[in-house]
């Protein structure tokens, strides 16, 4: 009979601002007061705990729903490839105090692929991980659970003295003032990391000395970079404090049919408007009263927007009624018919990559693509300050 794995400690990092939950409110409030057709509510709202739950059976459940599948079938093809490009500028091996930032990080099914072999690349454990994965999401008790997942799943004993994991709780803005400020360093307690020495075998060594500080590795996968608008896709990666050997994995959907789009996000089973509609019960969550959304009043559409290419999806309102907010003394009014915009899923032609990296002044290292042209991981960096600067770039 298997020994049962000894219980360990889990770290999340409570980095929210202390106003997070005013602050919620107050951009929901912002998004409901607009004229008709035009009110927004904010795609967060989605993930509390319940919400991630129901996204994650959703995405790893419904066939229809292929970009998780292709994705998967990236990472198990090229998880060892991709670790290794990500330390081409450290002579393909890993620095102590190295750290990885995964964006959004919700089950961790993906990314156990790639904390696998980031362990590969060891040779021998230490009583300092060399390695730091911090998971970055919107709610601590899941964070949790998917981390103590991941210590008593199959791969916890390869990260063991390797890779250290721990919890960031809070928005994608919070974690980059947590890495600004210095809290990465600090997050240690036992005062950083202890160098090692350089293993003589081959590519899989741990590199003892590296000028500057270690780097920091980020993860944006799902294909979540097609949440913001355009435009506002770019905006957001230039906010990503990346520098100098620095990197990003980022996953992009690709422009595709019309008709498959529709289908994944309009799965049969009602999953994916199990994961929308508790949007709404959160939204009242954090306004102050859960049952302000009265699901009766509500459907929820997915739709293909061809001009913008991006799935759109909306709140929609079966019947006029008015609810009121608490604790700001006013009222809101919704009409039959009326749309309240609450997702969109850019999708990426070849020439839209092509603008987006150069609209976040990143550029390519390497990238990898589904056996179908549907999906794709891009290691980036950031341009070269001369570079970014030169006529001819």
């Amino acid at each position: 009979m298997q020994e049962p794995r000894p219980n360990r400690e889990i770290h999340i990092l409570d980095i929210r601002f202390q106003d997070a939950a005013h602050q919620l409110a107050d951009q929901i409030v912002k998004g409901l007061d607009a004229p008709f057709n035009e009110k927004t509510l904010p795609n967060r709202i989605q993930y509390d705990e319940v919400g991630l739950l129901l996204y994650d059976k959703f995405s790893s459940e419904t066939p229809e729903y292929y970009l998780f599948g292709l994705e998967m079938e990236i990472l198990k093809a090229h998880r060892d490839e991709i670790v290794q490009v990500m330390h081409s500028h450290t002579e393909n091996a890993i620095v102590p105090g190295e750290a990885i930032i995964e964006l959004g990080a919700g089950s961790l099914r993906k990314t156990s692929h790639l904390l696998r072999a980031l362990s590969d690349m060891l040779p021998t454990s230490s009583p300092v991980p060399p390695v730091t994965y911090f998971a970055l999401d919107l709610d601590g008790n899941e964070l949790r659970r998917t981390l103590t997942e991941i210590h008593n799943s199959d791969i916890g004993p390869f990260l063991s003295g390797k890779v250290e994991t721990k919890g960031l709780w809070g928005t994608y803005e919070n974690g980059f003032e947590f890495v600004l400020a210095g809290g990465l360093d600090s997050s240690d307690k036992r005062g950083g990391p202890t160098p090692l020495p350089r293993a003589t075998s081959g590519a899989n060594t741990v590199s003892a000395t590296c000028p500057g500080q270690p780097p920091i590795h980020f993860f944006f996968l799902g294909g979540t970079i097609g949440s913001f608008h355009r435009g506002e896709d770019a905006q957001f990666i230039r906010s990503i404090p990346l520098r100098p050997r620095d990197t990003l994995l980022l996953a992009l959907s690709h422009d595709n049919k019309r008709q498959e789009f529709e289908r994944a996000y309009n799965d049969p089973k009602g999953l994916n408007r199990a994961f929308t509609m508790n949007g709404l019960d959160a939204a009242g969550k954090a306004l102050g009263s859960p049952s302000l959304f009265d699901h009766d009043n509500w459907d929820c559409v997915k739709r293909y927007n061809d001009d913008k290419r991006c799935i759109e999806g909306f709140y929609k309102c079966l019947r006029s009624h008015e609810i009121h907010l608490p604790g700001y003394n006013r009222s809101v009014h919704f009409l039959q018919g009326e749309l309240v915009q609450v997702t969109v899923s850019t999708k990426y032609t070849e020439s839209d990559i092509s603008t987006l990296f150069a609209d976040a002044r990143l550029q390519p290292i390497q990238h990898w693509v589904d056996n179908t042209n549907r999906h794709s991981l891009w290691l980036l960096e950031r341009v070269p300050i001369a570079a970014e600067n030169s006529p001819s770039t």
